[in-house]
């Protein structure tokens, strides 16, 4: 689609008549119209402007619509019913699709035709979209008036189900938050929020049957941090007898029907979402009585529990699901319920007597069958409510309940083979859909997520399998955007991993695959992060961000190579720490640097830098090349005649399969013998701190010099024992400053947290170390 410009881009003109101001909007929308043909000129919105509908529920969507030029312009269009005055018109053509919509844009009118209300409502969030980025202000601007410029768009989407889900247990998000998150699925034509109210970490909803769900379940002990270069979600100390519970927060009923009457202002549905049988802690740690073991529980401070199950063998667990989908039900008037389903821990059921007797008595085979036995139960009673039950992918070990929705979310192959067996499918594959996952580069990124799923992944992850037929596609209701929350701990967080990527989500939903086009659409994002600096929000560059990759080259330089996730970029750098700009050195290729560098990089498009600065720092130091001995054990030995891994001027990314890193079990002490005597004076060594698999930072690293090879006297050390049981993901320098010396050799002596403390994920354990290079100047 070609880009509309007016002369220069938000060139302002004097208006006739007053003295106004005339800003003109830009032809940028996503997701992509089906149908789209630029005209000459634009359309003029002012206060004198009339809105035309013909009945009320036209006149409540264009009333919510035209009500925002209350906040910039002080003024709003006056809509009016049942005439022919109006200069944009709202008009019904039953003969077009639920959600498609006509939109009409010429010098003197702009023209909306829908057959339903949700295609008025789209063509208005386009509508919206052509509108200046300055609409998005919450700046008052009392004296523009509005150029929109022509177009003639004919839209439908692609599938039916187009959504997002936001995980409120693992941080609670309020209930403004919540309508905030309506707000944005609606303005790209998201129509279904999945909201997991309840896992290990919290339940979210007030259940009047059952109000210890809230006073109880809805409050952890808080271990939260802010801190992004911190990341303790999957090693926080459990909750003991005693200690206080003050992080949470639920919904009540009211606020339940507030939100949902606010969704379906915005044609969006809400699929409620309580996990079962698994990631129950929440709702065992409450009623103990459905659990196996009898507790005590307490809600999870974060990570993974173990015993955190109903008991499907305890018929007083089924009465318990039975009053708590009374009241979801009945607050949620919409389609589907969700289930949950997955990661369903089944140790406690092997040993459970009421579980081992369910399974004898209904003649199943083990705990699999237990679990289908029990989601098929569950089932039973959602569709007793006029509901249909959607689950995860594992609700097809052991069977398949006779009417499930299956959310595949593991990979494809869930999804295929529940449509191939004749069940509805949401594609949510965690590759593509996953928005906790990071996006860019892991030295560029916050210490946000884990694992990747990048921009361009979720933009062109095809929905419906080629290994479908047709008939078996049509069972693939449509694609999803998953938000977990186990580091997202705060509104600017959960923006910047979920933008851009779900504008890429909602593109792949509803623009048809013949006219997607990734060029056009990172075109496209550039002018919506415009959008996103006139509110404030804050969002992810990573695409557009340079990539820094290299390699030692074996002989005292590192050879250097830079790529951004967008083509047709171009980057410029400087090798000296200034900050690079236009008159920086161009990247032509790859290149080496023989000396120690600081490498700051960036991209630009026509003359404007879209991406924010990458920086690495490569020194070339003299321990290069020198000799290692080990006297203690490296999970990664060299291999003959290499290098090694210490001293060969590779240096490691912030993840633990980073081959550059060199692994030591336990304590680490190394010797690094010099080609010659050398003057040295300093010694710096980067350690990987990655505590879910038990990598920890030293407690202390000391520094010996010897002039012969054979006796050591201290040179320096540094302690950092306390920062070395800090739970997370990061990386950590140690610097040692010594008077200046000769020395033939260096040892380096690290302690490692031994055993990792109790509370910890692999807490008992002796802890390992990884360092990517020692550093000796």
């Amino acid at each position: 689609m070609k880009r509309f410009v007016f002369g220069l881009i938000g060139f302002l003109l004097l208006a006739s008549c007053a003295n106004k101001e005339l800003l003109l909007g830009e032809i940028s929308i996503t997701p992509l119209p089906a149908d789209l043909i630029e005209g000459q000129g634009y359309f003029e919105i002012n206060a004198n402007t009339i809105v035309a509908v013909e009945n009320e529920e036209q006149q409540e969507i264009a009333t919510r619509f035209f009500n925002q030029f209350e906040t910039v312009s002080r003024w709003v269009p006056e809509i009016q019913r049942g005439t022919d005055k109006g200069t944009i018109s709202l008009s019904t053509d039953a003969s077009m699709e639920n959600e498609a919509y006509k939109l009409q844009v010429d010098t003197t009118k702009i023209q909306i035709k829908a057959a339903s209300g949700a295609g008025f409502f789209y063509a208005l969030q386009s509508l919206k979209q052509l509108l200046p980025t300055s609409f998005y202000s919450t700046k008052e601007q009392p004296n523009v008036v509005w150029g929109v410029p022509a177009v003639t768009i004919k839209d439908k989407p692609a599938f039916g189900w187009r959504g997002y889900m936001l995980d409120v247990s693992r941080h609670f998000f309020d209930k403004e938050q919540i309508k905030d998150v309506i707000d944005f699925m609606a303005e790209i034509k998201l129509n279904r929020f999945h909201w997991h109210l309840s896992d290990d970490q919290g339940w979210r909803l007030e259940i009047k049957k059952y109000p210890k769900l809230t006073e109880i379940g809805a409050w952890r002990v808080d271990y939260n941090v802010t801190d992004e270069s911190v990341s303790n979600w999957w090693g926080r100390p459990v909750q003991k007898e005693g200690d206080k519970a003050t992080y949470g927060g639920f919904y009540t009923q009211e606020d339940i029907k507030e939100i949902v009457a606010y969704a379906k202002e915005r044609y969006v549905e809400i699929i409620p979402e309580i996990d079962m049988p698994g990631h129950s802690l929440a709702a065992i740690a409450s009623y103990p009585e459905i659990s196996c073991t009898g507790g005590p529980f307490y809600v999870g401070t974060g990570g993974v529990s173990k015993d955190n199950t109903y008991c499907p063998g305890k018929e007083v667990t089924y009465e318990f699901v039975e009053g708590v989908l009374d009241e979801v039900t009945t607050l949620f008037p919409f389609e589907y319920v969700h289930i949950g389903g997955d990661e369903c821990n089944k140790l406690a059921w092997k040993a459970d007597p009421d579980c081992q007797k369910r399974i004898k008595d209904e003649n199943l085979a083990n705990e699999d069958e237990l679990q289908s036995y029990f989601i098929k139960r569950v089932e039973k009673m959602v569709n007793a409510r006029n509901k249909k039950m959607i689950g995860w992918d594992e609700i097809l070990e052991g069977g398949l309940a006779p009417n499930a929705t299956v959310m595949s979310w593991r990979g494809e192959k869930g999804g295929i083979a529940a449509a191939r067996a004749g069940h509805d499918v949401i594609m949510t594959p965690f590759k593509y859909c996953y928005l906790d996952l990071k996006q860019g580069d892991d030295d560029l990124e916050p210490n946000l997520g884990y694992a990747y799923s990048f921009l361009k992944d979720a933009y062109y992850y095809n929905i419906v399998s080629d290994s479908l037929t047709e008939a078996q596609g049509k069972h693939v209701l449509g694609v999803q955007g998953n938000l977990w929350t186990e580091s997202i701990s705060d509104w600017g967080k959960l923006t910047y991993m979920t933008f851009p990527r779900l504008y890429a989500i909602a593109e792949n939903g509803w623009t048809q695959e013949k006219h997607k086009n990734w060029k056009g659409f990172t075109s496209r994002l550039l002018y919506q992060f415009k959008r996103f600096d006139e509110q404030g929000t804050r969002y992810a560059t990573s695409a557009f961000n340079v990539k820094i990759d290299h390699e030692g080259t074996g002989t005292g330089a590192v050879d250097i190579s830079l790529k951004t996730e967008v083509e047709d970029l171009e980057i410029y750098y400087t090798l000296d720490g200034n900050e690079p700009t236009l008159s920086s050195i161009k990247y032509e290729g790859e290149f080496s640097v023989d000396s120690t560098a600081t490498l700051k990089a960036t991209s630009f498009l026509n003359g404007k830098q879209d991406g924010n600065i990458s920086e690495k720092h490569f020194p070339i130091h003299m321990a290069f090349g020198a000799k290692v001995v080990y006297h203690s054990e490296a999970v990664n030995p060299k291999e003959k005649d290499e290098i090694d891994k210490l001293v060969d001027l590779n240096y490691g990314k912030l993840h633990r399969w980073d081959s550059n890193w060199q692994t030591i079990k336990g304590d680490l002490e190394v010797d690094l013998i010099f080609a010659k005597p050398s003057k040295i004076e300093k010694m710096e060594m980067t350690c990987l701190r990655f505590t879910i698999g038990g990598l920890y930072i030293p407690e202390y690293v000391e520094v010996y010099g010897s002039e012969n090879g054979e006796s050591y006297s201290k040179l320096g050390e540094i302690h950092k024992t306390e920062q070395s049981i800090i739970q997370g993901r990061n990386k950590v320098t140690y610097i040692v400053d010594f008077d200046k010396t000769v020395a033939k050799s260096i040892k380096i002596k690290a302690k490692s947290v031994n055993p990792i403390p109790e509370g910890h994920h692999q807490a008992g354990v002796p802890s390992k170390i990884a360092v990517d290079e020692i550093v000796v100047y």
